[in-house]
């Protein structure tokens, strides 16, 4: 009855805890059934892209770098949400010291936790490229299905790495900055990823064309450097390899920090003292709505990754700037610019409305204040509204000088979609992160939903105002 918990048992409960902790579980009652008719959709968008695979093969020499590619894009996207996932299973749950204190062996705890990382990072990657896997199989090609073992180990090796950059950083500067580090390396990598999309629009072809040719694995591609790519590939030679890498890497780092998280060194460096405090005035604003405003905005530059979410959101501008600057065409020209300013007005300010909302900790407090409740809602309205549209002035001026005509149809858009993603956030708020550690997620993929359908509405409605024959590629000839 007191024997310490077996290792299959701590695994599942893992699993357990990882999985209700997933935005799809707080939600499941919107959610689940819309997600398994997306599968199904997924499902059958692969096959009909494996049967264009097959009828069209590529060289080894191409599949291999195509492999490549898409274990290094993998393994930089893995490592971002890994190093999120480590901090919180050993800082935010608030259970490792009880767990040290019970009778089960540390080093099995820290096992399984870095097992659950490795897991729920893949699992994503697993679900995307395991639609075409199946696709593949299901004509012949059983070489693809090597991709659920191969995403399997690459998570095995980030993980072992997120587990050993998260220690070192929390040791060095807290665990907060330490998943600040981790949202940094997760908008480098969107970032680098991107312009990697738009190189064509940069280099000349023949550029590119050599760029690409002296990344070909030239001969046969058994080199240390393809291992991987073979093994996704399905060679068994480079599977075998990869897996028995993988889990040295993963077993070398789970000995080296064992005696660390048996000690409590580990959680140990979670601990930070408050310094001294900042002096506290007593006066409050001119009026309660410039204090409730304030607040909303002192939330917003306190949460834990806002500018790097914030900028990864707004890759949008990229392609706007670089229309507005007359360097690149799309279909019309500059009306283009006008529903994808749009979108972003209203995807900005449903994020920032959600952030305000799940960040407020003592929301009952306000409510005892002798003001009216609509103030406070205004409040946030307001504040949300002002981030957003601080952030929008630029590519609005952008408009004006190069086409102020387009502003007739773009600015009220722009208010649809702001105003709409504000009422919608402050009932529905997206999924986001709490600012302090041991606080519960908040939001509704619900809101995420309708949030971009809403925004693509507007899109659409001002996209059809600035270029009225939009559509007209569906009308009969």
């Amino acid at each position: 009855m007191f024997r310490p918990a077996g290792f299959a048992w701590l695994l599942v409960r893992e699993g357990r805890v990882l999985w209700r902790g997933s935005i799809l579980v707080r939600t499941h009652k919107y959610v689940l059934a819309p997600v398994l008719v997306v599968g199904l959709m997924f499902q059958g968008a692969a096959l009909a892209l494996a049967a264009q695979i097959v009828r069209h093969p590529l060289p080894p020499g191409q599949m291999v770098l195509v492999a490549n590619l898409n274990l290094f894009f993998f393994f930089w996207l893995m490592l971002s949400r890994a190093m999120t996932s480590a901090i919180d299973v050993l800082y935010r749950r608030g259970d490792v010291d009880f767990l040290l204190a019970s009778p089960i062996p540390p080093g099995r705890v820290l096992a399984v936790r870095m097992l659950g990382v490795a897991g729920s990072v893949a699992a994503p990657w697993l679900l995307l490229g395991g639609v075409l896997a199946n696709a593949l199989a299901v004509y012949g090609q059983t070489w693809a299905l090597a991709i659920y073992p191969m995403l399997l180990a690459e998570g095995l090796v980030v993980a072992a790495l997120a587990f050993t950059l998260v220690v070192l950083l929390a040791g060095w500067t807290g665990p907060k900055r330490a998943r600040r580090a981790g949202h940094m390396l997760a908008l480098v990598a969107g970032v680098f990823i991107f312009a990697l999309g738009q190189a064509p629009r940069f280099m000349s072809p023949a550029a590119l064309g050599r760029f690409w040719q002296a990344l070909l694995p030239a001969g046969d591609a058994r080199g240390l450097r393809y291992v991987f790519a073979n093994g996704l590939l399905g060679q068994p030679w480079a599977l075998a390899l990869s897996i028995g890498f993988s889990g040295a890497v993963f077993g070398l780092v789970w000995a080296a920090l064992d005696g660390r998280f048996a000690s409590g060194a580990i959680t140990a460096a979670a601990y930070r003292p408050g310094g001294s405090a900042a002096r506290q005035g007593g006066a409050f604003r001119a009026s309660p709505f410039a204090a409730v405003l304030m607040k909303n905005l002192r939330l917003l530059t306190r949460f834990p990754g806002v500018v790097t979410q914030t900028v990864y959101r707004s890759l949008t501008l990229v392609p706007v700037v670089m229309i507005l600057a007359g360097r690149l065409r799309v279909g019309g020209g500059v009306e283009v610019v006008a529903p994808l300013l749009v979108f972003l007005t209203g995807q900005l300010a449903l994020f920032f409305i959600s952030v305000m909302v799940g960040s407020d900790e003592s929301p009952e407090l306000a409510a005892s204040a002798p003001v009216a409740p609509v103030l406070l809602r205004r409040g946030v309205l307001a504040a949300a509204g002002y981030a957003t549209l601080v952030l929008m002035a630029l590519p609005v001026i952008g408009v004006l000088a190069r086409d102020a005509a387009l502003l007739a149809d773009l600015l009220p858009g722009m208010a649809g979609a702001l105003a709409s993603n504000l009422a919608l956030g402050l009932r529905l708020p997206i999924p986001l992160m709490r600012a302090d550690f041991g606080k519960a997620q908040t939001g509704t993929v619900l809101g995420l939903i309708l949030g971009v359908g809403v925004s693509s509405a507007w899109s659409l409605a001002v996209w059809l105002l600035v270029a009225p024959h939009a559509l007209g590629w569906l009308l009969p000839g």
